[in-house]
């Protein structure tokens, strides 16, 4: 006969108020407990969430951190084998564990207590995370990708009752002809333990996590491992740590320990902005690899992100221009969708380490969509130098330089070249596959080209609203005053000979 499963509850309780805070809520865990369930609740109004440690501590990046939800959620279970969506199942060990509490907005003083359920039981064997997809195409080519995707391991997500799983995912982009994505959710990584399983045939689906520092802006991070997390407790210089907490330049230092790609997410919206700019203008070792300046359909913000990510551009960054739909449900309101818009990247291979070299490289476009506008930038300079998207012509002051744009699906819209002067050339492109040639020199100090597509602008109610018109954009190739080093080979990236 098996013995009755014993249960235990506790109360934990704290007062919460203001804004940009953490409590914290310690209890102790015996041995023999099989399952905790948790549940919240606060005597008035007040905008919270809740998340876990286990007894590896609560401390910066600690491992023992099992999940955390906003709150759209208010209670979430964990067991060796299984847990809610955003929380990492695993063992129960015995020991000191904490409940945290990240307080969004509390106007008044708020009672927030927490009830724990702890069940004794047999201990199941524990769910470890799965192995990350291989190479799925050996080759090199041109790979569309969605660099932020959310699951019902986002509790917003969940809470929209249209969330994708990871599978679901890999199903809408294998019928749109896209080949990889990164599963980006709110600070958890449960969405990342069986990628390989759920990726299926001719998908890559990336380990990540939007860092979500729940008051000063969020970052995506892709192509982890399993099973590895990124702290979101990271405050803007010139404000004070919180308990825990580090600055931006270490969450990037750890993402590249892990070999992820570190982008700074819809970094001009309202309501979440970066606020990491000022660390990243004085410390280059808190500059993000890439710039979301693409975030779902193109509107005022994004054309607030090109200009802050063209004076990154200006001043010598190498910050790359990055995409993508953050698409939390399926059912919404704002245009948004799989793909929407899409980041084009040139890769030896669909693999997740070429992806991010070539993400981190801005060898990549971005599209409206992922049948939108094709962009591919190429450019040949002094003694045979040859490359597109994301690399460097070297040469002296005033050698000359040939830029040329293929752009597929652009009939009707304008071609505009950019440089850091400005607007070089705006040609109106009369079929769907075109190139436009364009001769400049090497300036007298680092400079670039870039391109993009325009189309009509899209209106806002009754009336067209301007710059709304993008339809793609490509990362810059740079123009470098100076002798070429000597392993310079010419580059070449040949469009695809299909379309999706």
């Amino acid at each position: 006969m098996h013995e009755r499963a014993q249960v235990r509850d506790i109360e934990l309780s704290t007062t919460v108020v203001a804004t940009a805070n953490y409590a914290y809520l310690p209890f102790e865990v015996p041995p023999g407990i099989a399952r905790l369930d948790v549940s919240l609740t606060r005597d008035r109004q007040a905008r919270v969430g809740i998340g876990l440690f286990d007894p590896r501590g609560h401390g910066f990046q600690s491992p023992g951190f099992r999940g955390i939800a906003g709150r759209e959620r208010t209670d979430f279970f964990l067991a060796a084998d299984d847990a809610t969506p955003g929380f990492t199942p695993g063992p129960i060990d015995p020991g000191t564990w904490t409940v945290i509490i990240p307080v969004f907005l509390a106007v008044l003083p708020a009672r927030v207590t927490v009830r724990v359920r702890m069940t004794s039981g047999p201990a199941a064997a524990p769910a470890l995370p799965g192995p990350l997809p291989g190479v799925v195409r050996p080759a090199p080519g041109w790979y569309r990708g969605d660099l932020h995707c959310h699951t019902e391991a986002s509790s917003d997500a969940w809470a929209t009752g249209s969330s994708l799983t990871p599978a679901g995912w890999a199903d809408l982009a294998r019928a749109r002809g896209m080949h990889f994505l990164a599963m980006t959710d709110h600070n958890v990584i449960s969405q990342n333990h069986a990628l390989a399983r759920d990726s299926g045939d001719g998908i890559l689906l990336l380990a990540g996590e939007e860092v979500t520092n729940y008051f000063h802006g969020h970052t995506t991070v892709s192509g982890i491992e399993p099973g590895q997390w990124l702290d979101f407790r990271h405050t803007p210089f010139g404000l004070p740590l919180p308990t825990g907490g580090r600055r931006v330049r270490e969450l990037v230092r750890v993402a590249h320990e892990l070999g992820g790609f570190v982008a700074a997410a819809h970094p001009l919206t309202a309501t979440m902005a970066w606020h990491f700019l000022a660390d990243a203008a004085f410390d280059e070792a808190a500059r993000p690899d890439g710039f979301e300046v693409w975030n779902g359909p193109w509107q005022v913000h994004e054309e607030a992100a090109l200009r802050v990510w063209e004076q990154m551009l200006r001043h010598g960054w190498d910050v790359a221009a990055n995409g993508g739909s953050d698409l939390h449900g399926t059912i919404n309101r704002a245009g948004r969708g799989v793909g929407v818009p899409t980041t084009v990247v040139y890769a030896s291979a669909l693999a997740r380490e070429p992806i991010v070299a070539a993400l981190r490289a801005g060898r990549s476009f971005i599209t409206r969509a992922h049948d939108g506008v094709e962009i591919y930038l190429t450019a040949g300079g002094p003694g045979g130098q040859e490359t597109f998207t994301g690399g460097r012509i070297h040469g002296a002051t005033g050698e000359v330089v040939t830029v040329r744009a293929l752009v597929r699906r652009g009939g009707g819209m304008r071609l505009r070249l950019i440089t850091a002067d400005g607007e070089a050339l705006q040609t109106a492109l009369e079929g769907d596959e075109q190139t436009v040639e364009w001769t400049t020199a090497i300036g007298r100090g680092d400079s670039y080209v870039r391109a993009e597509v325009r189309g009509e602008p899209r209106t806002r109610g009754p009336l067209p609203v301007p710059h709304l018109d993008m339809e793609a954009l490509t990362n810059p190739i740079r123009l470098v005053v100076g002798e070429p080093p000597a392993e310079v080979t010419p580059q070449f990236a040949p469009p695809p000979s299909t379309r999706p």
